[in-house]
């Protein structure tokens, strides 16, 4: 096996590593499903000491109330609940309106890390050291439990498209959507999915950017011929504002709505897959 060397600059500060671990949680909880189940075959010390590493870092940001905030968009917080839905933590809340109704509702806000987060980022990165040092590190207690029904790969996509049992919408713009616009990634090609249809994830919101109440989101998707009756799945151009439509059919009762992870980025790169849209007529 290659054999290679691992270094961290020992002058990051607690204060950065904290910003660094939540965007990579679930990355690290991914990493734990392949180191797992994927890579078994891996020398048995390497595979310990891969999942040490990535189960402790896990463990440093686990939290029973999740509050999320986003300047000015509910995306990224969504789709940091929804990773951790993905991984079989459901004790998620995102903060609807995010900071800037945090904001204009007169509540406290700071710009420092509070000192449980120093120390916390603190203690993954003594963590860390000792492990490439070969010492033992305090028993590991977070346990995630991977949801595949939440998540599509390509090949449901395909089947699904041929066969169809879920109902396909996509978080795009109609713009992108139709093929009238360019992608916003260089290479990508125009239009959609056969069969799938358009509710840009806009559309969740009201002028405040928080979640609209049911009877008016029920009135969006039900406007674009989207039945709540019947399965739904959601995509978008990368996996991530599909995540808002997820959020939106939540609150009308469909907690288990997959999401499509690969989307249209994925799909359009593919020059063998289908397209619909302007580009695929002309």
């Amino acid at each position: 096996m290659l054999r290679g060397t691992c270094q961290m600059n020992r002058e990051i500060r607690s204060k950065n590593i904290r910003l660094l671990i939540f965007p990579a949680l679930s990355s690290l909880i991914w990493m734990e499903y392949q180191i797992e189940e994927l890579v078994c075959h891996i020398c048995c010390p390497l595979r310990k000491l891969l999942l040490r590493v990535v189960l402790h870092l896990e463990l440093i940001t686990k939290m029973e109330w999740l509050f999320m905030m986003e300047r000015g968009s509910l995306v990224q917080p969504e789709y940091g609940g929804e990773m951790f839905r993905v991984f079989g933590h459901d004790k998620v809340w995102v903060l609807d309106g995010g900071l800037p109704r945090w904001r204009a509702s007169g509540y406290d806000v700071e710009s420092s890390a509070s000192g449980d987060a120093i120390l916390k980022a603190s203690a993954a990165s003594e963590a860390i050291e000792k492990i490439y040092q070969g010492q033992t590190v305090s028993p590991i207690t977070f346990q995630t439990k991977f949801q595949p029904h939440l998540v599509w790969t390509l090949d449901q996509v395909k089947n699904n498209m041929e066969d169809p049992t879920y109902q396909h919408i996509d978080a795009r713009s109609k713009a992108r959507f139709d093929g009238t616009a360019p992608e916003p990634r260089k290479g990508i090609r125009s239009g959609h999915i056969p069969g799938s249809k358009c509710v840009p994830y806009p559309q969740m919101f009201d002028s405040s950017q928080t979640l609209l109440p049911a009877e008016e989101l029920k009135k969006r998707f039900e406007q674009e011929d989207v039945s709540l009756d019947k399965p739904i799945m959601a995509s978008c151009g990368t996996g991530v504002s599909a995540c808002i439509l997820a959020m939106g059919l939540h609150r009308l009762g469909k907690t288990d709505v997959p999401v499509y992870d690969g989307s249209w980025t994925e799909w359009a790169t593919q020059p063998d897959l289908p397209i619909e849209g302007d580009e695929s007529s002309s």
